[in-house]
Order: structure tokens, then sequence, then C-alpha cells
């Protein structure tokens, strides 16, 4: 209903269903308020024999009370309301029709800038429709003004829906009960969108009328310049709070349904939540010790190393020099891991492993919290099965680190601005949470916080608002918790600051590293998002429809993920320098959407395309892609020689049969929670075999010194080594070397010379190129013998004896020759 404060409006006992009450809000109009009363007094006398002129005194400066009081006191269809401060456009309004006696009720300016004699034809639509609203005809505004409003009512027709021409055309009539449904909550001049759009999406008949329009002869006008941006500003948050994401929080439709089965459902989905992160653990945290995989595996595996055999925790390290790229936290968990568990890729995996599935558990506990518990639970199984949470959380990078702490700090940060005040206790965590962030990637924790926060906190209207002094202290622990590290770092060297926060943040983002086009993002998110991307265009169409049935299930809370998703897109795309593992903190709050989805419209009573396909199609198509990843997969490992001719046929076959299986079961049983059971069953093996078997046998068959190279064995003793360009950090690693010296790609001389000065010398080039320039290159009774041709790796050895008498460790040389 409408309502003010909270109160319905009451139909007065003297309402008559003939008269027609008139509302002219007024501020500051004594020049023109007179004439404005004498006209409508004029107009409604030849339309109706019962009307009322309500004039609402919005806190005017001037004479506009006084003179209002005078004509009331001799004319008794005028009656006075009084506002002793000023209130808005949308307020006085407001107060106008809680005053309305009369069953038509319209309104118009006191700046007497229309011709009230053509109320007759708004009466007599109004036997016909509920509202008639007025239009202007050869308006004599200003050109710029008249410019301002053919924007303004473009954007009103696309963001509301208001599907009239002239929405703030100061001439409209209601039928009483058009209003009494209306909860119009504007103070400014959006009042007139919003009582529009209210209507429209309630299926009220609405008709547009021409009138005439007239210049403003007298007084000034309290439309400028400077309400542009404030109009805009509310136009804004209006379609994001009453159109966009304007249904309650919480339980969904269906569990409102069967509230006395909530409790059952709560523990059924509770028990759900615990296979799912039970079964989470043991696909992400088992199977890890499996070689490295060359090169961002291998390098933040070394860096830790070194740590611990330098016993250096301050300045990072990669072959025992300065690394400037990143924070330190990776490292000092990995060297921790390393001093529990002993060096091994195991214990270097295990930290992002752990971090993946804390921001599992994050994800569960957040939509649980805010979304109602069928919508976490679906949540969680969003992200653990998308492709690129699952890759991202099993391979040692920086992203899974940072991704724990973002989703940490975006639902601290929630709570703590959801009340009436901030919440310190959970602003501390977000700050915390914000500089282990900070301490793991640098400065882009922060950057992906503050601004979808702040767009949060401006478009809900949040009254836990976000002051100064409250970033302040966000940024006060930020830097508490990062000063002390980047001092000592910065004393051991001076260069490290420059370095860090000039080359590897600001012209990473402009594109000096890994530049890639600004639509990067949109097929990796296709790819990483599988199963669900097959949801992607019917969840758009979810997102954005203006139809009424669909709009009223977002929720409020839906909003926050949305931001938190495309800021991330935005900004990652914004930036030149692009690798596909970046977008991986925008996974949860993705994955939120989808529980949010699955819960509210899938899994629903909607109908439409968009919740039919997705209920159907869309599981469908997952399963079949998913089945035919499964056969590539194995195509790849049979044409690499990952995979024997037998098994991969067997395989192969076995993918064949789930797909026509998968596809016979879902056509017998067609219900929604079969298809998507169906569907995460197929997407689960496929993780699993991909996970467990395919990767670990492909890092196998890369790794050039790893556990089970043929290659280990004979290259751990004290025989000289050397590497030149690709970092190389994997050597080092395997063989628990700290004396393999390495040489930059530019430096092929200098490792000619280290190769002449040793009477053997093992050493690891990257091309053919290098090997065959290093041969005609090496001083003379010097030998290149090939030792090993594997992954990206070229290993020869340099002597000085005859080929046959050469020997490494124990080993000839023609044993040596044999190994690949």
């Amino acid at each position: 209903m409408f309502q003010n404060s909270s109160k319905a409006l009451a139909v007065t006992a003297t309402s008559t269903s003939n008269g027609i009450s008139l509302v002219l809000p007024a501020w500051n109009e004594a020049e023109s308020i007179e004439r404005a009363v004498s006209e409508a007094e004029a107009a409604l006398a030849i339309v109706s024999d019962c009307f009322e002129i309500i004039v609402v005194d919005d806190g005017s400066s001037d004479e506009t009370a006084v003179r209002v009081t005078a004509m009331a006191a001799t004319r008794p269809s005028v009656r006075l309301i009084r506002h002793e401060a000023n209130r808005g456009y949308g307020a006085a309004l407001r107060s106008g029709f809680e005053a309305a006696n009369f069953e038509l009720v319209a309104f118009t300016d006191a700046d007497c800038q229309f011709n009230l004699t053509e109320l007759d034809r708004f009466v007599l639509l109004s036997r016909d429709y509920e509202i008639v609203c007025g239009y202007r005809i050869d308006r004599k505004d200003s050109p710029l003004r008249c410019l301002y409003s053919r924007v303004y009512n473009q954007l009103v027709r696309l963001l509301l829906d208001t599907g009239v021409r002239d929405v703030d055309c100061a001439l409209k009539m209601f039928r009483r009960e058009t209003l009494n449904e209306c909860d119009i909550t504007e103070n400014g001049f959006l009042v007139n969108a919003e009582i529009i759009s209210q209507a429209r999406r309630q299926g009220r008949s609405i008709v547009e009328v021409g009138v005439s329009h007239r210049p403003r002869e007298a007084g000034a006008s309290t439309v400028s310049i400077a309400h542009i941006p404030v109009v805009l500003a509310s136009l804004v948050r209006h379609w994001w709070n009453k159109v966009q994401f304007s249904a309650a929080d919480g339980q969904s439709a269906v569990e409102a349904k069967l509230s006395p089965e909530k409790a059952a459902n709560d523990r059924r989905f509770r028990f759900a939540e615990f296979i799912l992160i039970l079964v989470a653990a043991i696909l992400l945290l088992s199977n890890l010790n499996y070689p490295l995989i060359d090169r961002d595996e291998t390098r933040y595996g070394e860096i830790p190393r070194e740590m611990i055999e330098s016993g250096d925790w301050t300045l990072p390290t990669l072959n025992f020099r300065p690394y400037y790229d990143k924070p330190v936290l990776l490292y000092w968990l990995c060297a921790t891991s390393y001093s529990i568990f002993g060096v091994s890729p195991g214990a270097a995996r295990i930290i992002p492993a752990i971090c993946g599935l804390a921001t599992l558990l994050a994800t569960v506990w957040f939509g649980n919290r805010v979304l109602g518990r069928r919508a976490g639970f679906f949540a969680g199984l969003a992200l653990f099965l998308s492709v690129g949470f699952l890759g991202g959380s099993r391979i040692l990078l920086l992203d899974g680190l940072l991704t724990c702490f973002t989703t940490i700090s975006f639902v601290a940060a929630y709570e703590a601005v959801k009340s009436d005040k901030l919440n310190w206790k959970w602003w501390t965590i977000t700050a915390l949470a914000a500089g282990l962030g900070f301490l793991c990637k640098g400065p882009i924790s922060v950057v992906l916080l503050a601004p979808p926060l702040v767009m949060h906190c401006w478009l809900t209207k949040n009254p836990a608002r976000l002051l100064v002094r409250h970033w302040a202290y966000l940024f006060a622990i930020v830097v508490l918790v990062n000063a002390p590290w980047f001092y000592a770092v910065s004393q051991r060297d001076p260069a490290f600051i420059s370095e860090f926060f000039y080359r590897h943040n600001l012209q990473r983002f402009a594109g000096a590293f890994h530049a890639e086009p600004f639509w990067y993002f949109v097929p990796i998110l296709l790819v990483a998002g599988h199963p669900w991307t097959f949801m992607a265009i019917p969840y758009a169409s979810f997102l954005w429809s203006k139809k009424e049935p669909i709009r009223k299930l977002r929720s409020r809370s839906l909003s926050f993920p949305v931001l938190w998703s495309a800021w991330c897109f935005a900004f990652f795309s914004m930036s030149s320098c692009k690798l596909p593992t970046y977008i991986l903190p925008a996974a949860p709050a993705f994955a939120l959407m989808i529980g949010h989805y699955l819960d509210r419209a899938v899994f629903a009573s909607i109908g439409g395309f968009g919740a039919d396909f997705s209920r159907r199609w869309s599981p469908w198509l997952a399963s079949m892609a998913t089945c035919l990843a499964g056969i590539g997969f194995t195509i790849f490992m049979l044409m690499s020689g990952l995979e024997s001719w037998t098994a991969g046929a067997a395989i192969s076959g076995l993918w064949i049969l789930l797909a026509a299986g998968a596809a016979l079961s879902m056509r017998r049983w067609p219900t929604p929670a079969f298809q998507w059971s169906v569907c995460v069953s197929v997407t689960l093996i496929l993780s699993a075999v991909v996970l467990h078997r395919n990767i670990p046998r492909f890092a196998l068959a890369e790794t050039v010194f790893g556990s089970g190279s043929p290659v280990a064995l004979d290259v751990r003793g004290t025989i000289p080594m050397a590497t030149i360009g690709h970092e190389w950090s994997s050597v080092p690693f395997d063989l628990d070397r700290n004396d393999v010296q390495h040489f930059e790609a530019n430096c092929m001389s200098d490792l000619i010379e280290y190769a002449g000065q040793h009477e053997q010398a093992i050493l690891v080039l990257k091309t053919d190129q290098q090997v065959e320039y290093l041969r005609k290159s090496l001083p003379p009774g010097k030998h290149l013998i090939k030792v090993a041709d594997r992954g990206p790796a070229k290993v020869v050895l340099a002597v000085m004896k005859a080929p046959g008498e050469a020997l490494i460790g124990a080993k000839p040389v023609a044993d040596v020759k044999n190994i690949r």
C-alpha cells in the first residue's frame, strides 16, 4: 500500500466517488501561488462539483504559506499543509496524497506552466485508465533544459521501464486505489518515475495525453543544473534497490512454503554441505606430490627452498638472486611447510590446496548467512566443481592464496556494514585479510576490495556509512601488517621497493608483462566456469529481466556478489597484463550468484524460457561437454605419449558409455534435481581423472630432474652444473642443489666460458639452436654429449675426455647417452 513512515494511508469518511483532489506542491512560490490556486479553482469547477485544492508548503522561506492561509479563509476548497523544513518535491506530494479526500487525485506545480482547463480530458480518460499522464507539447523551456529532460526520460525508460515519454510532466491524475497500492519513498524529483514504474509493475492501466505548456512568468524555478547529479544518483539507487535487487533475503520462496519442515531441510542441507566439504578435501588435499610443473610452480617452490637453505626469510631469492616480483607471504607459508614436512612438491602444494578449501568454506558460510542454506550449499557446489577453481586450488600459485584472503575480506566487509552501525570486529577482520592479501600479492588486495564496497554502501544507502576514519583504520592495519617486512627488505636491498611497486605493479598494469586484449577474460570465464557456463545466457536473462515474477526473486544481498564479480572482471580487463588465473578472486562471487539462481529459479516453480532451459538443457549440454572433454583429454594423453593405447582406448570407451548412460537417464527422468545430479557426477569424475591422473602424468613426463625422471639419479653428485635462460628453478629444487649456476638468456658467452673452466659440466639449455651454438663455440678438446631431451630442457654434458671415457658420478657416458 501507499505508505508514509510505514503507516498505511487511511481513506477518510468524506471520500466520494466523483470528487477531485488537486495537490499543489509549493516552495517559495509567493509570486505565483495566488494565480495557481485561482486557475485551479476555475478549472476544477468546470469538471466537478466536488473538489479540493491542497497546497503543500514545503518549508518556504517567503510568504507562500501566509498567502495560502489568507485564501483558505475565504475559499472552503483550499487547504494548506505545511512542512516546517524543506523535505523535497516527493515528500510534498506524499503529504498531499495523504491528505486527499476524493476518488480522483491529481497534482500539478504551483508555477502556472500548465493550462488546467485541459483537466476535462484527464477526468474523461480516468474512467477507463487508472493513471493519466500528461506530456508537454511544444515545451517552453530552454533548449538545454529540454535536452536534459530527453536524456533523463530515456534513462528512466531504460532503467525503470516507465513506458511514458515525459515522466516528469507535472500534470497527472490517479485513481485513489492506485495510490493506495504504491509505496512512495522518494523525497526528490524521482517521485514521478517511482510512481509510474511501480504502477507498471503492478499492471496498472496508463494512458498519455498531450498538454499545453506555458513559460514561467513569476517566481524562480526550483530546478537547476545542480539537481542533475542528485536526480541521477537517486535514479540509479532507486533502480538498484527497488527494481534490480528488491526481493527479501534469507530463505527462498520454496523454503518458505515448507516452513513447518524447515528444520528438517536445514539438517538435510547441513549434511549435504558436510559431504561437499569432505569430498572437496579429499580431491584437493590428496596426491599432491607429483613433480612441480615448469615454470610458475617450480619458481614458487624454489624460492622458499632457498629461504630454508640460506636461513634468510627476509629477501626472496631465485637462483640465489633477489626476486622482486611479489611479496613474501606465500614463500613463508611454503618454507614453514618444508620445515614441517620436508622439501617436496606435496609440501608446497598443500598451501594452495588448504587456501582453496578455506575459500570454499567461506563461500558456503556466507551463502548460508545471507542467501539461505540451500543457496549456500548450491554456491559451494558451484565453486567446488568450477574448472578454474579446482585447477587453481591445486597449483602452486599466488592467486589461490590471494583469492582466499580476498574472499575473507569481502565476506567480513559485508558483515561489517550490513547493520545500522559499523561492526568494528568484522571491519578489523576485513583489514587483516586485506593486509595479508597485500603481503601475498601487493596492493591488488585493497584495489579489489575498496571500489565495490564503496559502491555497495552508496547504492544501498547503507546506514553504516564508511567514513574517512573507517578507511584510515583499515589502511593503518594493512600498513601494520606489511610495514615490518617491507622495511626489513628495503634495508637489505634498497631497490626492492621501487622494483616491486613501480615495475611489478604499475608497469604490469600498463602491459609490461603478458599483454593481452581487453576481451581476454571472456573466453577464460566461459572455460573456467564449466559446467555452469551453459547457464550463462539464461542467467543473464534472469539477472536483467524486468518481468515482475523474476524481479521478485533477485534478493538484496545478491547485489553484493554482483558488484564484487563485476569489479574484478572490469579491473583485470582494464589491465593490459593478463593471465588466466588473475580472475580467480571473482570465482566465489560468481559461485554465490549461481547458487542463488539455482535456489530461486532453477529448483523453484518459476516459468519462462531461461529457467526451463537451465532445468533441462543446461545440465544435459554440460554433461555431454564434460564427456567430450574427457575423451579430448584422453586423446591428448595418447598423442603426447602419456597414456598407452590400450588404456586410452578403454578410458575413451568408458567416457562414451558414460555419455550415453547420462543422456538416456536424463531423458528418462527429466526432473531438475536428477538432471543436475547427473551433471555434477560426470563433472566430479572428470575432475578426479584430470587432477589425479592426467596432470600428474603430464608433470612426470615434463619434469627434467624431478622424482620419477630417468635422468634424476645421474646428476645429483658434485659435478658442476649450469642453466641458461628460462629460470630453470626446477633444477635446483628437484636436485636439492645450491651450486647450480644460472645465466640469463643473453649470456651465452658466459655459459661457454663456464663450460670451458671445468673438466666436465652438466648444462641445461632451452633450444637446439643453443646446443648447436655451444657445440661450435667450445674450446678445442671439449666434447658435448646429449644426455636428455626432456620436457622443455636440453640436457648436455661438456667434457674434456673422449666421449666413451667421461663419467657422471660412477656411470660411464655410454650409459648416460642412452637416457631419454
